[in-house]
């Protein structure tokens, strides 16, 4: 099992099918939340949902399409966080993340934010990182804010979810930055 220790009390851990357990629990007691913003906390209602979802991040992961950990406070399962659209030819990827509403506003996301940049550059080889962010989803903002990735422009319309089209805001950051 691969730990990538953030500081005394928080880790990202690479995850396994076993954590899927773990994980459902953590989405049902944070779902309503968590589905405003994340359409796929709505559908991800058995055991073997978060399986397979584990399990084809995984696959992912191995062909190096995907990077994800589960983040970790005091050896508690408290979130995710991700790499996702990878564009291998222009060396750059979008992350993703979700934190529990009990880990919030300690910043344990910024740091696993930080943690997840310096994989990003140094160990896979990327040149910017991507953030996409709900306009009215300011705690997500916030975050990438407070890590320095600069606003590159709103995308009007751009994702569908909960029966509507929603405006979001495009975050980038330079390895150079």
């Amino acid at each position: 099992m691969f730990i990538n220790k953030v500081n005394d009390h928080i880790s990202l851990k690479l995850p396994a099918v076993t954590d899927a357990d773990a994980m459902l629990e953590l989405i049902d007691s944070n779902r309503k939340r968590l589905a405003e913003w994340l359409p796929w906390a709505k559908s991800m209602m058995a055991p073997s949902d978060e399986q397979k979802f584990l399990q084809y991040g995984i696959e992912k992961m191995a062909r190096g399409d995907f990077w994800f950990a589960i983040i970790l406070v005091d050896n508690e399962p408290a979130g995710m966080i991700d790499l996702h659209e990878f564009s291998h030819d222009n060396q750059r990827a979008q992350i993703g993340y979700w934190l529990a509403d009990q880990y919030q506003g300690m910043g344990v996301m910024t740091l696993c934010l930080n943690q997840l940049e310096q994989i990003a550059f140094d160990e896979l080889g990327l040149n910017r990182l991507e953030l996409i962010a709900d306009v009215a989803n300011k705690k997500s903002r916030a975050v990438a804010e407070r890590r320095g990735f600069h606003q590159d422009g709103i995308l009007k319309e751009y994702l569908l979810y909960n029966g509507k089209f929603h405006d979001v805001v495009l975050y980038s950051k330079l390895k150079s930055e």
